[in-house]
């Protein structure tokens, strides 16, 4: 009893002490919305932003630098040390800094997915970020969930286009804009999220309204006046949409973007504000020097650029606390890959032969139906390992899909189409394809031992392909980068991305169902000889 009086009498005295003190601050200082005197000279700033880092953890193997020898690149850890390294190098010196984030925090690995989360998004808050926008990704498991994830950011994630479509009101749990003051300018960022989160996320996103973003900034412009002095959009979307809101707000001199996971080395501007964004998975930092004039508020210079996170950080940059969360996930997250997530009526074979796979039909299937494509499509290279009839593990799931590959929603023409499944046919280079929604007829023959095949036609969904049509074809990331020289995939337009990975896709289908049977039709058919 003595205790809890004490922490009665204690916060009593201190809610008079806070009392006494707000009054006199109320009659000293001027409010929000009076004149606020600026900076003389020139205020110097330096921001430092990530996006899409998708759980990240571990650094993993960078094979677009050297596929032979990849470097290990990325992770939280190199994250937080690149940070904290800058924070160590303007000490004492002219410049300010900004840290922010641009959504897509957890979902993508195992160590991100833990409690549906949490746990990643503790350690990336404690990156001490200034504000963090959220991605539609932080939907996936419910707005329930998102609430968990917020509280964990300490009320330093944004955005202001989310509103309640029964009374057109922002809602009321999470803030639109945070206001920093750096040296003596007052820097409102501004979250956004991109509109088509309804259709690329969880059911909940339909009960809100998602305001277009350039719209949003018109009414943001209109609410911050005279209360700061420089706007800055924190936006989780792709760098098209990003450039169209730069267009339509030519006054904004740097959009912070996410979600289309672009690697731009020195931003982008059409125009307009530069607009930039660092990639994914935590494989680099962005750094963005501006120069600006106190008494005007006007940015005079900018200049972006990434930082590749190809080392670790120095002993005196580590952030020990991101560090120790991250072990602490590392070691659950292997713990979990023991665990059994459903069981096979049959195996999963895989294989390279010149037929369909039954691991590689299945694989498609996932992908196409994740993003309600007509076709699906997957690469026999990307299939690893098989898995045998029985409980299959997670550890089993990730060997037979290792690669960080999500999945990729393109419109193909059908001419460019046709020229793929000709070129997984014929061709010698590659390991083949499996597919989803289509089927192929070949004529085989043997050459000194071997089957080869030759291309006849191709049907979707029991139509004969049409050369004209645009067809909605889900692939990985690796296809549609043009991966095994399909080059078509690479020059379709890329309708979204779902940054879900491969593996988690299939532990998605187990925990779905008792238990899966494997497809066992075949989709590569040979035409009946006379």
């Amino acid at each position: 009893m003595k205790n809890t009086l004490e922490r009665w009498e204690l916060g009593r005295r201190g809610m008079l002490a806070w009392l006494v003190a707000s009054l006199l601050a109320a009659c000293a200082a001027p409010t929000q919305r009076q004149a606020h005197e600026r900076p003389e000279g020139v205020v110097r700033l330096v921001v430092l932003h990530t996006n899409d880092i998708h759980g990240q953890v571990l650094p993993r193997k960078a094979t677009w630098i050297d596929r032979q020898a990849p470097p290990l690149i990325g992770g939280l850890p190199r994250v937080a040390g690149y940070v904290n390294q800058v924070r160590r190098e303007l000490e004492g010196s002219d410049s300010e800094l900004l840290v922010l984030e641009g959504g897509d925090w957890y979902q993508g690995t195992p160590e991100g997915g833990l409690e549906r989360g949490l746990p990643f998004v503790q350690a990336l808050a404690a990156v001490d970020f200034d504000a963090l926008a959220i991605g539609n990704h932080e939907f996936d498991h419910s707005q329930e969930n998102l609430l968990r994830l917020l509280d964990a950011t300490d009320e330093r994630a944004v955005c202001a286009n989310l509103r309640d479509p029964a009374t057109g009101e922002r809602v009321p749990w999470i803030e639109p804009w945070r206001i920093v003051e750096r040296g003596g300018l007052r820097i409102a960022v501004v979250g956004l999220i991109t509109p088509e989160t309804p259709s690329i996320s969880h059911s909940d996103t339909h009960k809100l309204l998602f305001v277009e973003p350039a719209a949003e900034l018109a009414t943001v412009k209109k609410e911050l006046e005279g209360r700061c002095d420089l706007i800055l959009p924190l936006a989780h979307m792709g760098v098209e949409e990003a450039l169209a809101t730069a267009k339509a707000h030519p006054d904004l001199p740097l959009i912070v973007t996410g979600h289309s996971h672009t690697y731009l080395k020195e931003g982008r501007r059409d125009g307009a504000g530069l607009v930039v964004q660092t990639g994914a998975k935590a494989s680099a930092v962005g750094r963005v020097e501006l120069e600006i004039d106190g008494p005007t508020a006007t940015v005079t210079s900018i200049r972006a650029q990434l930082i590749d996170l190809l080392s670790e950080p120095d002993a005196r940059d580590r952030n020990q606390l991101v560090e120790a969360k991250c072990a602490e996930l590392v070691a659950r997250a292997e713990t979990d890959m023991k665990r059994v997530v459903g069981e096979l009526a049959a195996p999963l074979k895989a294989g390279r032969g010149p037929l369909s796979t039954v691991a590689g039909n299945w694989v498609a299937d996932l992908v196409r139906a994740r993003v309600g494509a007509e076709v699906g499509i997957h690469n026999r290279g990307g299939t690893r390992a098989e898995i045998d009839a029985g409980p299959v593990t997670v550890r089993e799931i990730f060997e037979m899909l290792p690669f960080d590959n999500d999945v990729v929603l393109l419109e193909v023409r059908g001419s460019d189409l046709e020229s793929v499944v000709r070129g997984a046919i014929e061709g010698t280079v590659h390991s083949g394809l499996d597919y989803s929604g289509l089927s192929v007829l070949v004529r085989s023959r043997v050459e000194d031992g071997v089957t080869r095949l030759s291309y006849v036609r191709t049907e979707i969904a029991g139509q004969p392909l049409d050369a004209e049509r645009l067809y909605r074809v889900a692939v990985n990331s690796f296809l549609a980068g043009g991966g095994d020289g399909f080059k078509e995939l690479a020059g379709s337009r890329r309708i979204s991305q779902d940054p879900v990975l491969l593996r988690d896709l299939a532990e998605v289908a187990f925990a779905s169902a008792e238990r899966i049977t494997p497809p066992t039709d075949a989709r590569i058919l040979e035409e009946p000889k006379p």
